[in-house]
C-alpha cells in the first residue's frame, strides 16, 4: 500500500505551488513591460538635430544619410554644384531644416555634412518627420537672437570670418567660427539679416 502523505507535507507542496504560480506572474509581468519598453524606445526616432546641436557635434560619428532619411523621411532635394541638399519643415515651430551631402560618394557611402535649421525655407520642404525645430540653439545663440549675441558668441571661441553671403537667394552676413581646443573637425555658423539670427548649422570641415 501506498504511504499517504501527511498533512504537513500537504500544506509544502501547497506552498510551493504558491510560490511557483507568483514567480511565474511577476516574470510574465516583467517581460511584459520590458517588450512594452522596448516597443517604446523602438517608436521614438532618433533626435539627429536636436542631438547635434546640443552636443554641437555629430556623435558618435558622422551620420549616414541613408539613416537619416529612414527616420526624417527623403524631404524636398535640391542639388547645387556637387552638393545635395534636403529640406523639412517643422509646421509647429515654423522652422526649416536643410541637410547637405556631398554627392561625390556612391548614394550607400554619403553623410550628412551639414546640417542647418533656419528661420525661413522653400515652400515645398516637406513637413512633420523631424523633430521639434523649436528649443534649437548653437553656443546659447537662438533664431531670432540679436546679431551682436551671435558676435560675441562667436568671439569667444577661434572667430574665422564675417562677411555677405546668399541664404535661398536671400542676402545675409555669415559668421564662421571653430571650437575652441584641438581640432574638432568642425565647423560652425550664424547667419544674420536684419540685425537677427535666421540661421544655425553644424558642419564637417572639408
Amino acid at each position: 500500500m501506498d504511504a499517504q502523505p501527511s498533512g504537513s507535507a500537504h500544506g509544502f507542496f501547497r506552498l510551493r505551488e504558491r510560490a511557483w504560480r507568483g514567480f511565474a506572474r511577476d516574470a510574465g509581468l516583467a517581460l511584459t513591460l520590458m517588450a512594452c519598453l522596448a516597443g517604446a524606445a523602438a517608436a521614438r526616432p532618433r533626435q539627429y538635430v536636436a542631438q547635434s546641436f546640443a552636443k554641437r557635434d555629430f556623435v558618435p560619428h558622422v551620420y549616414d544619410q541613408s539613416e537619416v532619411v529612414r527616420a526624417y523621411g527623403p524631404g524636398w532635394v535640391t542639388v547645387d554644384r556637387g552638393v545635395q541638399y534636403r529640406w523639412y519643415r517643422d509646421a509647429v515651430s515654423d522652422r526649416w531644416l536643410r541637410l547637405a551631402s556631398d554627392m561625390d560618394p556612391a548614394p550607400f557611402y554619403r553623410t550628412i555634412d551639414e546640417m542647418l535649421v533656419s528661420s525661413f525655407g522653400p515652400p515645398r520642404a516637406v513637413s512633420g518627420r523631424t523633430e521639434s525645430l523649436a528649443a534649437v540653439e548653437l553656443f546659447g545663440v537662438t533664431l531670432g537672437s540679436p546679431a551682436a549675441e551671435a558676435v560675441n558668441a562667436a568671439k569667444r571661441r577661434h572667430f574665422l570670418r564675417r562677411g555677405p553671403t546668399r541664404l535661398l537667394g536671400r542676402r545675409v552676413e555669415e559668421i564662421e567660427f571653430l571650437a575652441r581646443g584641438p581640432d574638432t573637425g568642425l565647423i560652425y555658423r550664424y547667419f544674420l539679416q536684419e540685425g537677427r539670427v535666421v540661421g544655425l548649422s553644424v558642419a564637417i570641415t572639408e
